[in-house]
């Protein structure tokens, strides 16, 4: 049987296991090992920070996010041999190891794309697992990779990782939209059950929980329909 190449191995942007692998990543003995070799490789702390730096509104976007450009100054910041080619960017997208665009905004003249603001934490990862990463850790993923989107905690790999993930990252793994906000007023908007389905679906050995989670949803819809019949009866029943 030939041997899988390490892309094989990967597990793709927003699915369980990548939330998993992030989870996982700066507990492995071999980064914290490498970071103090030297390699360009990003504390949690750091990459916390850059995301945050992006999070905030942009111009001509509703939303916030780091076009390719901001993306490669802010890897320059860590070392010149991280920045990312074009072509080489575009390739992991249509993989699907990186996110798309998520929007535009403006810069100058210029209408650039913009990409999640926590996409360098992803390309951090990349780089890891690509260029830097020993067999071990290789492992350690590939496991990751067939995990069951079910459990909770799980033990991971040779070095027997404990791993904690919310409910938040074990919701938004799943959906079709990029966070539980979308999916929410997807629901509300056209009565869309998906973020029902895959709360029950995760939350299947956990009644409780799952009962108070679609409770809550269930309740946003309630207050966004009587809120939009307010918004509504108001408009039709007042004139200029």
């Amino acid at each position: 049987m030939p041997k899988k190449s390490r892309t094989e191995l990967l597990s793709p942007y927003n699915s369980f296991p990548r939330t998993l692998c992030l989870k996982v990543l700066f507990g492995l003995q071999d980064y914290k090992e490498k970071q103090k070799e030297g390699y360009p490789l990003r504390t949690e702390e750091e990459l916390e920070i850059i995301s945050d730096k992006y999070s905030k509104e942009r111009e001509g976007s509703k939303s916030g996010g780091i076009t390719f450009e901001e993306i490669n100054e802010e890897q320059g910041k860590k070392s010149p041999t991280i920045k990312l080619k074009k072509p080489t960017f575009r390739k992991y997208i249509q993989d699907g190891l990186l996110p798309k665009s998520i929007g535009y905004t403006n810069v100058g003249n210029k209408r650039m794309a913009l990409f999640p603001n926590d996409i360098i934490t992803h390309i951090n990862f990349l780089y890891y697992f690509y260029q830097v990463a020993d067999s071990k850790a290789i492992n350690v993923f590939e496991s990751i990779k067939n995990i069951d989107q079910k459990q909770l905690l799980t033990t991971l790999g040779h070095d027997r990782y404990l791993v904690n993930i919310t409910f938040l990252d074990a919701i938004e793994s799943s959906l079709e939209q990029s966070n539980i906000d979308l999916a929410v007023a997807y629901y509300c908007c056209v009565g869309d059950p998906s973020i029902v389905d895959i709360v029950q679906e995760i939350f299947a050995n956990r009644p409780e929980e799952k009962d108070r989670i679609i409770k809550m949803i269930e309740g946003i819809c309630v207050a966004f329909n009587k809120g939009m019949n307010e918004l509504n009866n108001y408009l039709e029943n007042n004139t200029f």
